[in-house]
């Protein structure tokens, strides 16, 4: 059974859009990038004055505490026009869920809403077979995908790093493929391939935020006349932080995120043990890492982390002070950025987009990134941030040492921070995109 509290009859009016946003997971119950995308795209359809609604797909493992026995789609509690959805017999391989009931009762919500724009945001855990769902569901809606990284390429993680070598894939070839997963033959990566590019060509629209994943999904087979590029957009959090302040001596450097081996924590510290051993080098420094969900890291990665923070301990003393206050709400992040100089985004994989850049300058914080993918589309070396070779250390170390101090070029890279797209940009673009309510209905 579906449970229909809060749906209400019928469509929207002159220049109101009926409009359904699915996400993989709600940022409420697990905090990440994609689905804060997700939920701020479903705040300002509300904020514009549509009829909204959003579902989203949480764990298996998670059903107990959010769920209702024999609901596999209840609603958010306390939250209006929300749901969340529990799918069964996901399978990872195939981004795929099995279980035919699972689809069904999607459909069915889907009828039961009967929106005009259907937005996802994942595919994973929601399986594409979900996409087919909402069609049948709502024959005359205009369907969309953002994509949020490069799952339906990359079967490891989608992060496009060699499980062996750890080097970066420029591609996915059923040969290189195999080399990551011996146990499976080229030919089923090729199989692969086609049956989630069928499923996934069930969209009208595929945005991207940035250029370099457009392109990347359009060499993969996407059909490049559904392809556009919108940038992440990003409420704009109230908070008292004075913007243009920054500490006395300009020590203080922060990593954000989620405590994972391809985010680079290590890269940082590795830099740090460099400046540790540097004899020349007598500043202090502050490192902050604001990270959560240590259970996804590696076991050997965390054993790296916490063997280079306490080298750095001993080989430093107090002249490096590496602080680690863990994870964050949102409403914390004022106070976790007015703590830090620079923001520092070491990511060693194909970084999409870097939402963590967006909120850095939001609250008038350079950043130092490195120059991989989205990130080194959006910043400029020397002109609105620094960047470094990914996985570099030593340049990491090179950058860090000269800017430790260096009043002049905080305020310089202050002053070139330039306001991002809200959230309300970004949805204005999506419906101009999409064409608008006359254009929407027209299709189907």
């Amino acid at each position: 059974m579906v449970d229909w509290t809060g749906i209400e009859a019928g469509r929207g009016g002159d220049g109101i859009m009926r409009i359904l946003v699915v996400s993989y997971m709600h940022p409420t119950v697990t905090p990440g990038g994609a689905q804060q995308v997700a939920y701020e795209t479903f705040q300002a359809a509300r904020e514009r004055g549509h009829d909204a609604y959003f579902v989203a797909a949480l764990e298996s493992e998670q059903e107990a505490e959010y769920g209702k026995p024999g609901a596999p789609i209840v609603p958010a509690p306390g939250l209006e026009r929300e749901y969340f959805y529990f799918p069964q017999h996901y399978e990872f391989a195939h981004l795929s869920v099995g279980d035919w009931r699972s689809n069904k009762f999607l459909k069915e919500l889907v009828e039961r809403i009967n929106p005009d724009f259907i937005h996802f945001h994942h595919y994973h855990r929601l399986g594409v077979e979900a996409i087919r769902a909402a069609r049948l569901g709502a024959p005359k809606a205009v369907i969309a995908m953002t994509f949020h990284e490069m799952l339906a390429i990359c079967m490891a993680d989608g992060q496009m790093i060699k499980r062996n070598s750890r080097h970066l894939c420029h591609a996915a070839t059923p040969i290189d493929c195999h080399h990551c997963f011996t146990d499976l033959r080229p030919e089923f990566f090729e199989l692969r391939a086609w049956r989630l590019r069928e499923g996934l060509d069930e969209c009208d629209f595929f945005f991207f935020p940035t250029e370099f994943l457009s392109r990347l999904y359009m060499s993969w087979g996407l059909a490049a006349h559904k392809c556009f590029v919108v940038p992440n957009g990003q409420a704009q959090l109230a908070g008292n932080i004075d913007r243009a302040r920054h500490s006395l001596d300009v020590n203080r450097f922060g990593y954000f995120g989620q405590f994972i081996d391809n985010k680079g924590i290590d890269v940082v510290l590795e830099a740090l043990q460099i400046l540790a051993r540097d004899q020349e080098f007598e500043a202090r420094i502050e490192f902050v890492i604001n990270a959560g969900n240590r259970h996804y890291a590696s076991a050997p990665y965390l054993a790296k982390v916490d063997g280079l923070i306490e080298e750095i301990g001993k080989e430093a003393g107090s002249q490096i002070r590496i602080r680690e206050p863990g994870r964050y709400a949102r409403e914390e992040l004022a106070d976790r950025m007015e703590a830090v100089d620079w923001v520092i985004v070491p990511s060693i994989w194909w970084e999409v987009f870097g939402l963590v850049v967006s909120e850095a300058w939001m609250f008038g914080r350079p950043v130092i990134v490195s120059n991989i993918a989205g990130l080194g589309e959006r910043v400029r070396n020397g002109v609105n941030g620094h960047t470094f070779p990914p996985r570099n250390a030593s340049a990491l170390a090179e950058i860090i040492k000269s800017l430790v101090g260096n009043v002049t070029e905080w305020k310089r890279a202050h002053a070139a921070i330039r306001p991002d797209w809200n959230h309300l940009d970004m949805f204005d673009r999506l419906i101009e995109i999409v064409g608008g309510p006359a254009k929407v209905r027209s299709v189907g």
